[in-house]
This record gives structure tokens, sequence and C-alpha cells, in this order.
């Protein structure tokens, strides 16, 4: 169990790291909140989301099953 502890903590940490670096490096989309209910909501909510867009998906899948799973091991 104490393996699985330090395998998750592992994961959590560099999913961490590794979505903070992809979100600080991804090009902003402009108009922030009021532009996405507007006419650009389609592409602001992932219509035409790129690579860059499912791989800070799929980090932050890692990053939340990694603190769930240390949440339920906790004890």
């Amino acid at each position: 169990m104490l393996i699985l502890k330090t395998v998750l903590w592992i994961l959590f940490f560099l999913s961490s790291l590794l979505l903070i670096v992809v979100i600080l490096l991804q090009e902003p989309k402009g108009g922030g909140l009021a532009e996405a209910f507007g006419g650009m909501g389609a592409e602001t909510f992932g219509v035409k989301a790129g690579g860059t867009n499912r791989f800070t998906f799929y980090v932050f899948a890692v990053f939340l099953v990694s603190a769930v799973l240390l949440s339920v091991f906790r004890h």
C-alpha cells in the first residue's frame, strides 16, 4: 500500500506541475467570459479544440484521479 501511495503522490505532483506549465503556455483565446456566451462560445468550449487542449484535459484527468485516490487512501 505504501508503494501505491508513493506512486500516487508522484503522479499528483508531476501532473500538477505539468498542468501549470501547459496552461501557461497556451495561447489566450481573448474576450474572456463575455465572449464565452457570445458568438465565439462554441470555440471557447472546445468545438475546435486542438491537441493542446486535449493534452491539457488528459493531464487534468490524471491530476483529478490521483487526488481522489489519495483522498480515498488517506486513512
